[in-house]
């Protein structure tokens, strides 16, 4: 069974089998779940719950150390399965949701964001070509499953403009760097959160990004991955 109102169905069930003589508590709790229930589809949980746990994943690779061949379905790392395989009522009752690792992740990215990057950078220039103009670097952290995200850009009156260049922090590898890079990332994950750049070498010489960077992984005991 896989509805939109599977939820609904099995608490109607289980209201059936309380009987007169039930708790006034437990009833109460069952006509506020019967009253959120129709509002909670698999994709409602999915967008609520799993999206935010570290064992939620975009995607998968179904065969081991094979980067090559990708499952583009939602993927649970802990349950080992595509969300595709699971309905509404086993992700809703799902007690191994966690964000630890993901609120260490972005620790670990904001320590590297303020004490590296941002003094690191601090007296070089980004060019932007569309404005004709060069700005000071400043940054823009994101939050993605598995990595963390710094882009690399200037503020304007409009607000933070993304360049070209993009560093993940990853602690786990998920489809989407390709295959060449997944392999390189993976092998280096051995040992730890590994760097990854995203840039062209002439902006790399531009701002002598691979000089900080360096100098970065041996401060952190981390490997770089080039992208």
């Amino acid at each position: 069974m896989d509805n939109k109102y599977e939820i609904l169905q099995a608490i109607r069930e289980a209201k059936k089998h309380l009987g007169e003589g039930s708790d006034f508590r437990i009833a109460d709790v069952m006509e506020t779940m019967e009253g959120i229930a129709p509002f909670l589809d698999k994709e409602v949980i999915i967008g609520l719950k799993c999206k935010n746990c570290d064992s939620y994943a975009r995607g998968s690779f179904p065969l081991s150390n094979d980067f090559w061949a990708v499952d583009e379905n939602e993927h649970c790392h802990e349950k080992k399965t595509s969300l595709k395989n699971l309905n509404a009522l086993k992700l809703a009752g799902c007690h191994q949701y966690s964000c630890q690792e993901r609120e260490e992740l972005m620790k670990l990215g904001q320590d590297i964001l303020d004490e590296d990057l941002r003094p690191g950078f601090s007296d070089r220039k980004l060019y932007d070509r569309s404005k004709f103009a060069s700005y000071s670097v400043d940054f823009r952290m994101l939050s993605n499953p598995g990595n963390i995200c710094i882009e690399f850009g200037h503020l304007t009156d409009g607000g933070f403009t993304c360049s070209d260049i993009r560093l993940y922090i990853i602690k786990r590898l998920d489809p989407g760097f390709g295959e060449d890079a997944s392999r390189k990332i993976s092998e280096a994950l051995k040992k730890g959160p590994v760097m990854a750049l995203e840039a062209n070498l002439q902006i790399r010489r531009q701002l002598d990004i691979d000089y900080v960077l360096e100098w970065i992984a041996k401060k952190r005991k981390m490997d770089i991955v080039y992208l």
